[in-house]
């Protein structure tokens, strides 16, 4: 289960006090890692200027780009845009701050709110710190791009496509890495997913609520680590599917709060994806299975993130090109 409850969206400019007295817990934990001789999790990175545009959207020559730090729990911020809306939510749902550890979340924005394209979302990257949390609860957070704006909800049978075009990486340590190294991510016991999260019911109120809704369908395109593993991976996979080259595995399964989740597990890690994710949804319809949803459902909720489960030190997830694109027939 990637979130328990709706999340508290607020506006984006009203996060400034909120956000310095988060950070005032997170820069105690800087303070010790001085004092021991390491590196702070975050150096704030400055505007930069963008050259450049695209005029079916993109910046002009005098945009810039402002990244801010979030470290709130549980509350999204939805940046100004001209295009698709977008709330990006730290969403540490999972986490007690005695346990120790940690995350932030960096958010680059154009200020004129004009992005390469009307679906791009602004870029983002995580960094954090989890010890392990119990067999009965391990996952600490989900932090991701949630697809707002009133595009869902949806009938699945109402929907074209649900258009992903994705880069990311996951590396060691406090800055995004270039690429992804599962050797150094296994060293440092990285237990984490990257995963496009979904939730359907055939109400529509019940499936824009990741408590209520009566089906979780999830696309994970990488797992690391022993503890990251899909509901129902014991049971073996149910179908397979091959989307864009890469081989999607099905393992279904029930959660503590009697959902029924299916995950999509990709063969290999996929850190470059560009196509449409529809044909794994239209998929369950074919299996003939009473728990699995049906065309007439709704989508509700639509994310695109990473669940955090522990590490032994600081890890970064980044992800610096994300367009999510969905057209209704």
């Amino acid at each position: 289960m990637a979130v328990l409850g709706v999340s508290f969206l607020v506006n984006f400019a009203l996060l400034v006090i909120p956000i310095g007295v988060t950070l005032g817990i997170l820069f105690g934990i800087d303070a010790q890692r001085s004092a021991a001789g390491d590196a702070p999790i975050y150096t704030p990175q400055p505007s930069s200027p963008v050259s450049g545009g695209n005029p079916d959207g993109g910046g002009g020559t005098d945009n810039k780009l402002t990244t801010q730090m979030y470290c709130q729990k549980s509350y999204g911020i939805t940046p100004d845009t001209k295009g698709q809306e977008f709330t990006l939510n730290p969403n540490q749902w999972g986490w007690d701050a005695s346990e120790g550890g940690g995350l932030c979340m960096n958010v680059t924005t154009y200020d004129n709110s004009t992005y390469p394209t009307k679906t791009t979302a602004p870029a983002w990257s995580i960094t954090w710190e989890y010890p392990q949390g119990p067999e009965s609860q391990p996952v600490h957070a989900f932090p991701n791009v949630l697809v707002d704006g009133g595009v869902f909800p949806a009938t699945v049978e109402s929907l074209a496509q649900i258009g992903l075009d994705v880069e990311w990486t996951y590396g060691v340590g406090n800055k995004s890495a270039s690429t992804t190294d599962e050797t150094a991510l296994t060293t440092d016991t990285v237990n984490a997913n990257v995963a496009v999260d979904m939730f359907l019911d055939k109400d529509s109120t019940s499936a824009g609520n990741s408590s209520k809704a009566l089906y979780e369908v999830m696309v994970w395109f990488a797992d690391f680590g022993a503890a990251a593993q899909p509901i129902g991976l014991a049971d073996g996979a149910v179908t397979t599917e091959v989307l864009n080259g890469t081989t999607f595995s099905l393992y279904y399964g029930t959660n503590s709060l009697k959902q029924n989740v299916l995950t999509w597990l990709a063969s290999e890690t996929t850190d470059k994806f560009n196509g449409d994710l529809l044909p794994l949804i239209t998929k369950l319809f074919t299996l003939n299975n009473a728990n699995f949803p049906s065309k007439t459902d709704y989508l509700g909720y639509f994310a695109f993130g990473s669940e955090a489960y522990y590490s032994s030190d600081f890890v970064t997830f980044s992800v610096p090109k994300l367009s999510i694109d969905v057209t209704t027939s």
